[in-house]
C-alpha cells in the first residue's frame, strides 16, 4: 500500500494533499448519503505513492502535476442521487484549491466484487490510499484481481491503444505555428507513449508491477517476448519514469517535436502490430494488414452485447460505428492505425478513417478528429 504521495521530500506538498482529503473526509462524514457508500480511495499516481512533482525554469518551487482520481465505492448499484453533485462539487473546489485537475470516478461495490481482472483494476487495489470508509474493503475483493499475471492481452491493447490515441492528439496540436504550439501537452503525451511501450511488453510477458519504478527494475530481465524496437523502448521507458516522477518541459520548438513524435509514432505502430499478432493469432505486418483484416479484433465479446451497444450509442448519440457485431472499440483501433500510419495530407486515409468514426465519407480532418475524440471518450 502506497504510504506517500510522491517520492520526494516536499512537506508543504504533503500538507496541501493531506488537508484537501481531510476536507473530503469531513464532508463525506457529514453527508445523508453516506450510510449508502462503501469507501472513497485516491488512485492513480498519488494513490500510488508515484505522483509527479513538477519544477522548472519557469515556476517558483515544486508544484503538483498529476491529476487526482478519486473513486467513490456505492453500496448500491446506481448510488445515492446527491453523489453526482457532491463529486462535481469537489472536483471544483479540488482544482481551485490544490491546482490540478480533480476527478472523481463511481464504482458500484458489487461490480467490484464480481470483477474480472484488468490492469484498472490490478493498478487501484494494489496501489492507492484509503479516504474514508471501510480500510478493509479492498482486501476483500477476490485475490485474482491483484495478480498481475492475470491481466489478460486485451487489456494491454487498450493501453496502447489510448496511448496512440495521445500521439494522435499530439499529432493535431502539432498542427498549430511555432508559437501557438501547446508543447507541455504533447511533452506529456509522448513520455506517457515511451512508459506505456515497456509495460506493454512487460504485462505481455505477465511481469507487469504497479510501481513504476519496479517495472523499471524488470525491464533489465531476459524476457521471452520482446518486439523489434525492444533495445530503444528500454531506453524510452527509463526516460518515461523519469517525467512520471519529476516532470519536466524543455519547450524544445516545433521542429524537434515533429521529429520525436515521428520517431514514437513508427515504433508504437510497429509495437501494436506485434503485439495484435500474437493476441490474435494472426499475421498483421503493417497498418493496411491491420485495417483490412476480415476477423473480429474482439472475438471473445458476446455478439449481443456487441449490438446492444450499437443500438444504445444510437439512442443516446444518433451515431454508432460500423461493424455492429465486433465491439466498438474495434473500429477506433483500425482508424488509428490507419492514421498514424498515413501522411496527414493522405485525403483518402481520412476519407477511410471517417467512415470508422461513424461519418459519412469526409476528409475533413476537423470533423474525423472530433469524432475519434469523442468515441474515445466513450470507449478508452
Amino acid at each position: 500500500m502506497a504510504q506517500t504521495y510522491f517520492i520526494d521530500d516536499e512537506p508543504a506538498l504533503v500538507e496541501r494533499l493531506d488537508a484537501f482529503l481531510a476536507k473530503l473526509r469531513t464532508s463525506l462524514e457529514q453527508a445523508p448519503f453516506a450510510s449508502e457508500l462503501v469507501v472513497l480511495l485516491l488512485g492513480g499516481g498519488y494513490g500510488r505513492g508515484e505522483g509527479g512533482v513538477y519544477r522548472g525554469p519557469e515556476v517558483a518551487g515544486a508544484l503538483l502535476y498529476n491529476d487526482l482520481e478519486f473513486y467513490v465505492v456505492t453500496r448500491g448499484l446506481r448510488g445515492p442521487k446527491e453523489l453526482k453533485a457532491w463529486c462535481h462539487h469537489w472536483e471544483k473546489a479540488g482544482h481551485e484549491e490544490i491546482g490540478i485537475e480533480v476527478e472523481f470516478k463511481i464504482l458500484a461495490a458489487a461490480a467490484l466484487q464480481q470483477a474480472q481482472p484488468s490492469m484498472f483494476y490490478y493498478d487501484l487495489l494494489l496501489g492507492h490510499k484509503v479516504v474514508w470508509g471501510d480500510d478493509g474493503f479492498c482486501e476483500g475483493l477476490a485475490a485474482s484481481l491483484r495478480d498481475a499475471r492475470l491481466i489478460p492481452l486485451v487489456e494491454v491493447t487498450r493501453l496502447l491503444f489510448n496511448r496512440g490515441s495521445g500521439l494522435l492528439f499530439s499529432r493535431e496540436r502539432l498542427r498549430t505555428s511555432d508559437s501557438e504550439i501547446d508543447s507541455s501537452f504533447i511533452e506529456r503525451n509522448h513520455a506517457k507513449a515511451k512508459l506505456a511501450l515497456g509495460d506493454a511488453v512487460l504485462a505481455l510477458n505477465e511481469r507487469y508491477d504497479w510501481s513504476c519504478q519496479n517495472r523499471a527494475t524488470r525491464l533489465g530481465e531476459a524476457l521471452p517476448l520482446v518486439p523489434p524496437d525492444w533495445e530503444a523502448l528500454k531506453k524510452w521507458h527509463v526516460e518515461g519514469v523519469a517525467f512520471k516522477l519529476h516532470p519536466r518541459h524543455e519547450f524544445p520548438g516545433k521542429v524537434a517535436l515533429l521529429e520525436r513524435q515521428s520517431e514514437l509514432t513508427q515504433a508504437w505502430l510497429r509495437t501494436f502490430l506485434w503485439l495484435e499478432s500474437i493476441r490474435l493469432k494472426r499475421t498483421l505486418p503493417d497498418p493496411l494488414a491491420y485495417v483490412s483484416e476480415p476477423a473480429r479484433l474482439f472475438p471473445d465479446t458476446p455478439l449481443l452485447k456487441n449490438l446492444a451497444l450499437r443500438v444504445r450509442d444510437q439512442l443516446r448519440t444518433g451515431s454508432r460505428l460500423p461493424a455492429p457485431f465486433d465491439y466498438p472499440r474495434a473500429a477506433l483501433q483500425r482508424a488509428l492505425v490507419l492514421l498514424l500510419g498515413s501522411q496527414e495530407s493522405d485525403r483518402a486515409s481520412w476519407q477511410k478513417a471517417s467512415v470508422l468514426v461513424g461519418l459519412h465519407p469526409t476528409s475533413d480532418s476537423t470533423q474525423v478528429m472530433q469524432a475519434y475524440r469523442n468515441w474515445w471518450n466513450r470507449y478508452n
